[in-house]
């Protein structure tokens, strides 16, 4: 039975973003955020450099999920979907960074629960806090509708769990920082025309 249950692990984990080495390196939560989202990560969570940082997620399972969700008219906006988490050296307890994504009707006028913070000019709109980095993003892709092609409003997030390591303005930016190269990558799996909107490069966008 442990022999299976490995099995049964391993097998879930290899090529998204696993804690085994072997087949984290092949996940797109790896191949996608490159190092200045790490050193994001690290900074807003006060992870130093001496200590190895373990990322795990499941970024084509979650696209492929919304998509079949979307076509089958059962979008659950309440639902998380998950990208990519940023552990202490391995998978265990609560990451300190989590980046996660949901179909919205709207995007709010007052930005809803997300309005703690400031918002942003960005695709569709974007609020930061020194724990919450949000950004909306509306994709039209053929992979939806069956191959006909349909458009969704996608709302990304990346959570900070840990106590804020660094100044407020600085937690804000790397709050961005995330969710914008994190939201690229998933425009990017759900196959969205002109990445949704989303800047190539990342910079702080003028607040509204």
């Amino acid at each position: 039975m442990l022999v299976v249950a490995f099995l049964l692990v391993t097998g879930c984990q290899g090529d998204k973003g696993s804690a085994g080495e072997g087949a984290a390196e092949k996940g797109i939560c790896y191949t996608a955020l490159g190092k200045d989202v790490e050193s994001a990560v690290r900074r807003v969570a006060g992870i130093p450099n001496s200590v190895k940082i373990t990322r795990y997620g499941h970024p084509q399972d979650s696209a492929d999920e919304l998509i079949a969700n979307v076509d089958a008219g059962t979008p659950d906006e309440a639902k998380r979907l998950d990208f990519c988490r940023f552990y202490r050296e391995s998978v265990v307890a609560v990451p300190p960074v989590e980046v996660s994504f949901s179909v919205v009707r709207e995007v709010p006028a007052s930005r809803g629960a997300d309005a703690l913070g400031k918002s942003y000019r960005m695709a569709k709109g974007a609020v930061a806090t020194t724990k919450l980095g949000v950004l909306y993003f509306e994709c039209f892709s053929k992979k939806l509708s069956r191959g006909e092609g349909a458009k969704v409003l996608v709302r990304g997030a990346s959570r900070t769990n840990d106590e804020v390591a660094e100044s407020e303005a600085a937690a804000y930016q790397d709050n961005l920082r995330i969710v914008h190269a994190s939201s690229r990558a998933f425009a990017e799996l759900l196959g969205c025309e002109a990445n949704a909107g989303i800047p190539a490069t990342f910079s702080m966008s003028p607040e509204v």
